[in-house]
Formats: C-alpha cells, sequence, structure tokens
C-alpha cells in the first residue's frame, strides 16, 4: 500500500511538472504578440494621424506609363501597396528619418502580414489577433537589391534628388517600381532603413497555421524571375559592369554571372591533416567539375602520419598540388594564413577538405561576384551529401552567437522572402568555402590566429563589415559539404563546449558593437532558431518580474564538491552587467545572466534551476531563474528529451548583492525525487561598489 502511495505521489509530481512545462511553452510560443503589446502599445490609434503637408501618398499601381514624379508637388514621395494597409504613425516616421538623416534620399521600412482568415468571427481591425511574421529587412544590401525589390511594399524618397531619374515608363507598375528602386540608389547612393512596422499586407488564409506557411515561403517578389532580367541588365551598362543573367530551369530564379578581366589565378588554401580519402574526393572533384581552370590548389597539412603523407605524396600525380607539411597544435587560422603566404594568386579561396564541387559554374560564379569594388567575402551555398537539407546558407549574428539559420531545412522550399535562393548580402559567410581579394586579405590581417578552431571566419567577415565592404551569400553557388548531420555530439563534448564559448567570448571582445546585433537580420529577427522568427526580448521579458527580486536569499553553503552529482551541461552566453537597460517597473540598472543548461539522458521537465552565487568568504545567495524556450538547443540535442525550455534568464538589480566578484553555480532539483544536482559553470559575476 505504502509503495502504491509512494507511486501515484511519484505520478502526480511528474504530472505538475509536464503541465507547468507545457505552459511556459505555450506562454513563450508566439513572441511576436508579445512584441507588439510592449513595443507599440502606445502608438497612436488609426485615424489619429498627423497631417504632414510635405508627404505625398503614392500608391504602387499608379505607377505605370504615364506616372512622372515632377507631377507630384511635396518634397517626400512615400510609395505603399494597395494590398495592405499603412501603419500608426508610419507618416511621422519617415518624416522624421528625413529630418534627421540629411544624407539619405531613399528609405524603406520593415512589415508584417495581417491576416485575413475566411471566416471572420473577431473585430477585422483586432492587430493582436490578425498580425504574424515580421518582414524585418536588412540594413542597405546593394546585392540583395540586385536580387529582387527588398524594399517591399512601403518605401520613400526625397522628390528633388531623383527629378531627374529617366522613368522607364512600362505598362507593368513593378518593372517601373524595380527599375526605379536601381537607378535611385546608384551614383553613389545608398538606402536608409527605418526598423519599425510601416505596413502591413493583408494575407487571406483559412487558419492562422497556413497563413504563417504562406508568409514563409512567399515567391513572385517584384524583381523575381527573367521577366526582370532587362532591367537588371540596364543597370549592369550603367554601372560599367558586364556579365550575363543564368536561369535555374528547375527554379525559374535569375542569377547574374560577372565577366572576370584577365582571368587571374584563384589559390585553394586547403587546410587538412590525416583525411586522406576525403580530401582526394574535394580535390578530385575540383579538377574533374571546375569550368574556371586557372587555379592553384594549396594543401596546408599540420601533422598527418607518416602512411598519409606518403599516400597525398603519390596522389600529387594524380592531381597537381602544393603540399605545406608543417607539424603544429590545430589552428584553423594559422594554417589558412600559412597557405595565403604560399600563393600566388590575385584570388584567395579557403576550402574545406570535406567540401565537394558538384556543378562547373561555382568558381566562375563566385569569382566574378569577388571582383566587385564593394565586395568584401563571397560564400556558397553547402548541402548535406546527397540531399538536398541546408547545412549553410549564410552566417547570422544571433543572440545566442553566430549560426546557420535554415540548417537541416529543405532547400525545395524557398524560405523567408528567398533567403537560401536569391543572393543576398549577410553579416557573414563560411570559411569552409570562402573567396575574396588577396589583398584585402592580407591588408586586414588575415584570418585571426587567436581564434583557433571556431569563428575565425565570423571574425574575418566582422572586420570587412567594418570596412564598409560587403559578404554575399552566393545561394546559386551549391557544394555538398560532407559534415556529419547530427552535431549533438559536440554541445556533449564538455571541453570542446567550454572552448567554443571562449572563442565566442574572445570574438565578441574584438566586435563590441556587433554583440547580438546583426544589421542584415534586424533586432526582432535575430533568434537562435533554424527558422527565421521573432526572437525573445529582454525589454518585454520583464513583464513578469513582479516580486521576484525579492527571492534573492542567502542559502546553505555548497556541499563537497566530491559528492555532488554534477550531472547537467551548462552555458552561460551572458554573464555581466547591462549599463544601458533599466529593469522592471523598477528602472534601475542591473546585472544579467543568461544561457541554457541540460541533464543529459533524463527527462529535462522534471527540473526546476536555481542560480547560486558564492563570494570569496563562502557565502551563497540563492536566485531563481526564469526559464525560457530554446528550439535552437532542441535542434542540436535531438536525443535528448524537452530540452526545449532549458534556457534561463536571471536578473539581479543593483544594490541586491555586496561589491565582490562572485563565482557561479546552477542547481537543479527533481521535481519528482529528492535528487539536487549542482554544477560550477565556471562563469564569475562582477558585482561593482
Amino acid at each position: 500500500m505504502i509503495k502504491k502511495i509512494k507511486s501515484a505521489i511519484q505520478d502526480r509530481l511528474y504530472q505538475n511538472c509536464i503541465e507547468e512545462y507545457e505552459n511556459s511553452l505555450r506562454c513563450q510560443s508566439d513572441p511576436y504578440l508579445m512584441w507588439i503589446r510592449e513595443t507599440e502599445h502606445a502608438l497612436q490609434q488609426e485615424g489619429e494621424e498627423e497631417s504632414y503637408p510635405s508627404l505625398s501618398v503614392v500608391y504602387m499601381d499608379m505607377c505605370t506609363e504615364q506616372f512622372d514624379i515632377n507631377d507630384l508637388n511635396k518634397d517626400i514621395i512615400l510609395f505603399v501597396s494597395r494590398e495592405g494597409k499603412i501603419g500608426v504613425n508610419a507618416f511621422r516616421e519617415v518624416v522624421q528619418y528625413f529630418d534627421s538623416h540629411n544624407d539619405i534620399d531613399i528609405v524603406y521600412g520593415d512589415e508584417d502580414i495581417w491576416m485575413l482568415p475566411e471566416k471572420e468571427e473577431e473585430n477585422p481591425d483586432n492587430e493582436i489577433a490578425h498580425r504574424i511574421c515580421p518582414w524585418v529587412k536588412p540594413m542597405w544590401s546593394p546585392d540583395t537589391l540586385f536580387s529582387y525589390l527588398y524594399f517591399g511594399n512601403v518605401f520613400a524618397v526625397r522628390k528633388k534628388a531623383f527629378s531627374d531619374v529617366k522613368w522607364l515608363g512600362m505598362d507593368d507598375w513593378r518593372m517601373n517600381l524595380y527599375d526605379f528602386a536601381l537607378q535611385a540608389t546608384e551614383r553613389g547612393k545608398r538606402a536608409g532603413h527605418i526598423e519599425k512596422i510601416l505596413f502591413h499586407t493583408y494575407l487571406p488564409a483559412k487558419n492562422k497555421e497556413e497563413a504563417v506557411y504562406k508568409a514563409m515561403h512567399r515567391t513572385g517578389l517584384i524583381g523575381e524571375g527573367t521577366d526582370y532580367d532587362f532591367i537588371r541588365e540596364l543597370a549592369m551598362q550603367r554601372r560599367g559592369i558586364k556579365g550575363k543573367f543564368v536561369v535555374d530551369e528547375k527554379t525559374g530564379y535569375t542569377y547574374p554571372v560577372y565577366d572576370v578581366k584577365d582571368n587571374p589565378q584563384v589559390s585553394i588554401v586547403i587546410p587538412s591533416k590525416d583525411h586522406v580519402d576525403i580530401l582526394k574526393q574535394c580535390i578530385r572533384s575540383i579538377y574533374r567539375l571546375t569550368e574556371y581552370k586557372n587555379f592553384e590548389i594549396i594543401v596546408v597539412d599540420n601533422g598527418s602520419t607518416a602512411q598519409a603523407r606518403m599516400m597525398l605524396e603519390a596522389f600529387r600525380e594524380e592531381c597537381e598540388f602544393t603540399y605545406l607539411y608543417q607539424p603544429m597544435e590545430f589552428n584553423f587560422s594559422q594554417m589558412c594564413n600559412l597557405g595565403v603566404k604560399n600563393a600566388n594568386g590575385e584570388y584567395i579561396l579557403l576550402l574545406n577538405d570535406d567540401m565537394e564541387v558538384i556543378e562547373g559554374s561555382w568558381l566562375t560564379r563566385m569569382l566574378g561576384q569577388a571582383t566587385l569594388s564593394h565586395v568584401g567575402a563571397v560564400g556558397a551555398k553547402l548541402l548535406y551529401p546527397n540531399s538536398d537539407l541546408i547545412q549553410h546558407a549564410g552566417i547570422t549574428n544571433t543572440i545566442y552567437g553566430p549560426g546557420h539559420k535554415l540548417k537541416q531545412m529543405s532547400d525545395a522550399e524557398s524560405y523567408y522572402y528567398g533567403r537560401n535562393k536569391f543572393i543576398y548580402d549577410m553579416i557573414g559567410v563560411t570559411a569552409a568555402c570562402l573567396l575574396m581579394k588577396r589583398d584585402i586579405y592580407v591588408k586586414i590581417g588575415g584570418l585571426y590566429e587567436g581564434l583557433k578552431v571556431a569563428y575565425n571566419d565570423v571574425d574575418l567577415c566582422f572586420r570587412l563589415c567594418e570596412k564598409g565592404l560587403y559578404n554575399v551569400q552566393r545561394n546559386d553557388v551549391v557544394l555538398y559539404h560532407h559534415e556529419s548531420l547530427s552535431r549533438g555530439d559536440d554541445m556533449q563534448d564538455e571541453k570542446k563546449l567550454k572552448r567554443l564559448m571562449e572563442e565566442m567570448d574572445e570574438l565578441y571582445k574584438r566586435h563590441a558593437k556587433l554583440y547580438r546585433q546583426d544589421p542584415f537580420n534586424g533586432t526582432i529577427m535575430n533568434s537562435g532558431e533554424p527558422e527565421y522568427q521573432c526572437r525573445w526580448l529582454e525589454g518585454y521579458e520583464f513583464a513578469d518580474l513582479t516580486g521576484y527580486q525579492d527571492q534573492v536569499t542567502i542559502g546553505k553553503s555548497l556541499p563537497n564538491e566530491k559528492r555532488m552529482n554534477q550531472a547537467i551541461m551548462i552555458v552561460v552566453e551572458n554573464c555581466g552587467k547591462e549599463k544601458f537597460l533599466k529593469a522592471g517597473s523598477r528602472k534601475m540598472s542591473y546585472y544579467l545572466v543568461k544561457g541554457w543548461a541540460y541533464v543529459p539522458g533524463v527527462d529535462n521537465a522534471r527540473y526546476k534551476m536555481k542560480l547560486l552565487l558564492k563570494n570569496a568568504e563562502g557565502k551563497v545567495w540563492e536566485i531563481p531563474v526564469m526559464k525560457r524556450y530554446r528550439k535552437d538547443v532542441a535542434a542540436i540535442l535531438p536525443d535528448e528529451t524537452n530540452v526545449e525550455m532549458t534556457g534561463f534568464c536571471c536578473w539581479i538589480y543593483e544594490g541586491s548583492l555586496p561589491p565582490g566578484t562572485y563565482d557561479l553555480w546552477l542547481t537543479a532539483k527533481d521535481g519528482c525525487s529528492r535528487q539536487r544536482l549542482y554544477r560550477n559553470t565556471e562563469k564569475q559575476l562582477e558585482i561593482e561598489a
């Protein structure tokens, strides 16, 4: 009887844990609606928009053959689509932007989807019920604009700046506007970006699920397809650029292939050690398929076995390459830099030894892109071998660190306005296949050798962006990357995990302004998940902090470490004072500790976690943490149970703890037993006096 009672109690406890877990998961599954409530609640109601005599609204479908911008008598022209409605305060935002940016003559804003259900049961003007899928546009991106009109359904210009632009005069207003946008951003002009929702596009759908699917896989955008090629050709003529347009017959997408003058040599640098078979496959595929023939291959070996060296020396009789053998500790950056020092080419291509070329024009397309004066690094789309699953389609700088969007998703579909289909300017591209001018590589110092394994390519791309150059993701260039589909093992290797976090810390020390920021992806959308979706922002996570800080208590001393059960894996992503943000209703500065932690091999819904801060005297403060939805963690740990809510956040108000240095520990209490786990995060928090 006692055993049955204990079993029933445990079952009830477990069910309570699961119910609490699932409730938290539901509450955090749609952060965009929370973002709307917290960031736009103070906006004026529609109908109260102020009058702006300097601004004229032009519906895009009016821009047909006879349209003339000089017929308008206002200083600012706002182009908007009829297929939706203008956002509250959009006029004000546009006017204020031009008033404060005298050097900008064309500006675009963000937008979202206004879902129109087939059976409307609610107030059609209830934005909370209808608004989904924000389209957060990148900063000025010339190569993206050459793919399609990413300005979308709302952009504005100063009339006087473009009064001399020759109107295309086609019956199709879409072609006229695309040509106008290309002309307006030439002659050294760049476009500005208002990072606010200025337009809501109507989208009929049976339900929200269907609407989200349609929104995230939209095609038929202005500038997309062969019909617009002649407009791009006119732009290339004006810019003095030669090339041709090639159509992908499978998809109908069009890509520019730029001419390359004087047949420059490309030096392909491949770091490798003891990967004889995979390296042979890589080099053979280059020689067998590559149409552009003026290249050399340099293999940098940091210490293969004698047998592997002998096999590679013999392989040089089949495929010519320079073989640099220099035993040293693995340092990807140092190996690449060594290869570049011994290179003869005007262009450098960094290539992993596990890459496989699968079509002939890959190098021609990448090289042509790299010749353009505004371009830094050029990357390719990488697929897992013999599949359509995406491994890499550009680097995004997320709130959890640099990451690969769309990883392990099918390339058969187009995602988030063609992010895996069009040519896109991005914050970075992977050095698994990265091409750039050698003189730029040398001038900025090559790969930073202080980042031995990870994020060295990201650091390179960050530096290129900081120099005003653009990193371009050529999604029409596709190679196979023979990387394992399962990356969970790396995240469970404690040493690798520690090294990864240390190198990420070093990356952001070198580029503090880019910490958690990606100007090519926008603040709202730089979540760590593979999909493009709204992230959680600390600014509105504080809504549930009522009474939270009062739970900071002095706890018991930590148990003897030899007796601790330390079966917790921890990643701390934030640990320090947020100087410019204010927490909750108290409007006080705070210290933020944020990351994720899980217990391998068990149901993580059972565990409740707390942060422990231990000072130099051995006193311990116990602080509750808030669980956070981490879809990215679930993606990299597919074999673990209920890891979606293993993210945690903790805010410590200034003045809550005595000044000093605190060791950070995490403890996890099993809600169904007496088990308690402990783990040192190996991070310290400095509390200022």
